[in-house]
């Protein structure tokens, strides 16, 4: 695949629909959010000039859950259509598309980053892409947790990677876009337990929820389910919070973050040593 079509858009365009799609978790998500500059109203000439650097809102047009992980590949796309369908958004609204990076699911990252630089290209629209991670830390951006931890905090989120290990990161959240504290990685319990994420931190996610007793017992707090789950929703959220963000120079180029090889690769290389 190239990159998106020459004359496609390099950055926001105000009224237009934005398709989100993450799919590094057991459970993914499509969303369809309208961007609009931040004091609403009409559209007006100067802010179509002003296109990117304007602020910018999201409003949730409508958005649908994938499950289980072993469907996504054959329910991304049914999904996606019966979406724009549902609010009568035909392609020629689409002005870009955010996919979620991983880390998670190898094969749910694979279905994600592919449907989403197929359609980038095909449409002509530029394509964003943020970590899965800090997708979903941003989702309690605007919904504090039932545990009264207020949107100005940090966010340690923690997904399952089978075993004793995780894929994790941290973010400091107050105004404007999260700032990295700890940057994605694959890690382990251990790791964690013996002090890797900052001081003060919430923990969140599949893989903080799994191993919840031993960081309990640590004196971490663990936020229950659905925080840490990386969504569409997220997704959307981060992309108005950087609305200068410039979209993905070649999608066609551009690969997700595995963070680590998958069982196939391990195994592949196991075999080539046993042969030399």
């Amino acid at each position: 695949m190239g990159t998106a079509r020459a004359g496609s858009p390099v950055g926001w365009s105000p009224g237009g629909v934005v398709l989100a799609m993450d799919t590094a978790g057991q459970e993914g998500s499509v969303a369809l959010g309208l961007s609009a500059p931040s004091g609403g109203g009409n559209l007006d000439e100067r802010t179509e000039r002003q296109g990117a650097r304007s602020p910018i809102r999201m409003e949730m047009l409508a958005q649908r859950p994938l499950r289980p992980e072993e469907e996504h590949a054959s329910l991304l796309v049914p999904r996606i259509l019966e979406l724009m369908e549902e609010v009568s958004v035909d392609r020629g609204r689409l002005s870009g598309i955010v996919v979620g990076a991983g880390p998670g699911s190898f094969t749910g990252v694979r279905v994600g980053a592919a449907t989403a630089k197929g359609l980038a290209w095909a449409l002509g629209i530029p394509l964003w892409a943020f970590s899965s991670l800090v997708a979903a830390a941003a989702e309690l951006h605007e919904e504090p947790p039932s545990s009264g931890t207020p949107p100005e905090s940090i966010r340690c989120v923690l997904f399952d990677a089978r075993g004793d290990r995780l894929y994790a990161a941290a973010y400091a959240f107050g105004r404007g876009f999260p700032e990295t504290l700890l940057d994605p990685r694959a890690t382990s319990v251990g790791e964690v337990l013996k002090g890797l994420i900052p001081p003060g931190a919430v923990l969140l996610g599949d893989g903080a929820r799994r191993h919840q007793a031993q960081f309990v017992e640590a004196g971490y707090e663990v936020l229950p389910y659905p925080a840490g789950k990386p969504t569409a929703r997220g997704l959307l959220r981060l992309l108005a919070l950087d609305p200068a963000r410039r979209p993905l120079e070649d999608p066609g180029r551009w690969e997700p973050s595995y963070l680590r090889e998958s069982g196939a690769e391990r195994m592949w290389k196991t075999r080539r040593k046993w042969k030399a």
